[in-house]
């Protein structure tokens, strides 16, 4: 089950072109389109007469037109033409999904449209931002989200999975701060005196010790921001001194199936330096680190699968996911009891 009264990422609006694309998010078969305006239209990608994808149809003027039977589809998926037919019969539309583009990204919503606000939508506007060089990318995982989830609210692995990428060994010690909110929870965590991680010490050309920080919050059901940084060691709080590096990620995860999931990732920067040029070193180690991840995760998926009644057993560094879980299961009970999922708040 998924949540549904929720934003989820549909991708990078570049990809939304005049040519249909398909997508399947919670489940359901989605075409993603441009109308001949230009805005970006989201429609069930299910013909409404014998079933054929719109996918494989020609985006008009008028809107999106099946290649088996011609019929025509505008943006809000009502049937606007029927080859040798004058009358449309009412109810002749296909379901059509709120669909935001900003931030660079195209933001949909699969859950009831009438809940639908899009003040709601997770804020990324560092997402390619003047001052912040952006790293990015999309990976198709093979692996439930909360299993991507979990990797990314326990930061003890990166000693063990990510040797030299983001490996730092003060990890297992270093307990976060917990706190929860209605939108998810936030997590904050600062190693001082500490050798840079392989990334950081690159990215920020740090040939010494420094101050860590982690400022992260997970908002529900799945979208992970983690503002994380280096500066050599020193007094006062890390985040705020000078000659710091800043990485602004975000981890957008949304589920086409139980068992599959849609990964885009955001890596804003800024750099204690002047080289132009690192931020396709930092994306290629984000790339690599991530690749790392997958193959430890997509394995955890195949013993899931071949043992689905064993039980997993909790351990302490499992505390924010555990956490998360929890919230996840509340929210769909919520949702099943006809409730609003997710109260509007943010964080500062």
């Amino acid at each position: 089950m998924f949540v549904k009264n929720v934003w989820y990422v549909a991708g990078n609006a570049v990809e939304c072109t005049h040519t249909p694309l398909a997508r399947t998010f919670l489940n359901e078969k989605v075409v993603l389109f441009r109308t001949a305006s230009g805005t970006a239209v989201a429609l069930e990608d299910r013909c409404c007469h014998r079933f054929a994808p719109l996918s494989l149809g020609d985006v008009e003027d008028r809107g999106i037109r099946c290649r088996y039977h011609g019929m025509v589809f505008d943006q809000g998926g009502q049937c606007v033409e029927i080859p040798g037919q004058d009358q449309i019969p009412p109810g002749t539309c296909v379901k059509s999904f709120p669909l935001v583009e900003r931030h660079n990204l195209l933001w949909i919503w699969m859950g009831d449209p009438a809940l639908a606000n899009p003040d709601d939508i997770v804020d990324v506007h560092w997402n390619g931002a003047t001052d912040w060089p952006t790293a990015s990318g999309y990976i198709h995982y093979k692996a439930n989200y909360q299993l991507i989830a979990d990797n990314l609210l326990d930061f003890t692995h990166l000693t063990f999975v990510h040797r030299t990428t983001l490996a730092n060994n003060a990890f297992p010690n270093a307990r976060p701060e917990i706190t929860s909110f209605e939108r998810g929870i936030k997590l904050n965590r600062v190693i001082r005196d500490c050798d840079p991680s392989p990334l950081h010490g690159m990215a920020g050309k740090f040939n010494c010790k420094v101050d860590f920080w982690n400022r992260q919050v997970w908002w529900l059901p799945s979208i992970f921001e983690n503002w994380a940084g280096s500066v050599p060691t020193g007094d006062g709080e890390p985040h705020e001194r000078e000659g710091g590096l800043h990485l602004r990620h975000f981890s957008l995860l949304t589920p086409e199936t139980e068992q599959t999931t849609h990964y885009f990732w955001l890596q804003p920067c800024q750099f204690p330096h002047e080289d132009a040029e690192m931020i396709e070193r930092v994306g290629q180690g984000i790339a690599t680190a991530f690749a790392e991840d997958r193959w430890i995760i997509e394995a955890q998926q195949e013993v899931i699968n071949r043992s689905p009644e064993a039980k997993m057993r909790a351990m302490r560094n499992d505390a924010a996911l555990g956490r998360v879980r929890f919230m996840i299961e509340r929210l769909l009970e919520q949702e099943a009891q006809g409730a609003r999922t997710i109260p509007i708040t943010q964080v500062a």
